[in-house]
């Protein structure tokens, strides 16, 4: 017979027992990681929400160069549809991923975009671009829609001034 079996006693069998967690410290680590998803999850997505509706500002910053070149070769004269500005027409957006219409407004130039985000709050709120000529060149601002706009949590940056 090996030796080293032969010393092999109840005490070596007990410390390899004991060895390893308890249920009750597992299930502290389990509440503490739930507790931490709990106050994370609402961060996420809100950041996440955001980052939809930014992504819908890339459309419209294809709209603000097209109504853009509208006004200048037009005798600053807007644009009154998007057929008008070049761009496809209002509901023809509603095949790309969070938005659901761009629309050019026959006052003044004004962009606006409806966003396609189900399940979010920011569902069907709008995001416009308004231009401003008071300094002899087209100064654009980003705001919330008048009617039904996105909360102001959920604006880009660059719409947060």
């Amino acid at each position: 017979m090996n030796e080293k079996s032969a010393t092999v006693g109840p005490r070596c069998l007990a410390r390899i027992r004991q060895s390893g967690f308890t249920i009750i410290e597992l299930m502290i680590v389990v509440t503490i990681v739930s507790i931490l998803a709990v106050i994370a999850m609402p961060a996420y997505v809100e950041y996440a929400t955001r980052s939809k509706v930014s992504e819908a500002m890339g459309f419209m910053g294809e709209a603000k160069t097209s109504v853009s070149e509208y006004f200048y070769t037009n005798n600053e004269a807007w644009p009154i549809s998007n057929y008008e500005a070049g761009l496809p027409g209002a509901d023809d957006y509603d095949v790309f991923d969070f938005v659901k219409k761009l629309e050019v407004a026959s006052v003044a130039g004004v962009i606006t975009v409806t966003l396609d985000l189900p399940n979010t709050p920011a569902d069907n709120k709008k995001l416009s671009l308004v231009p401003s000529t008071a300094t002899g060149q087209i100064v654009w601002t980003c705001k919330p829609a008048d009617t039904d706009g996105v909360e102001f949590k959920y604006s880009p940056a660059n719409c947060r001034n």
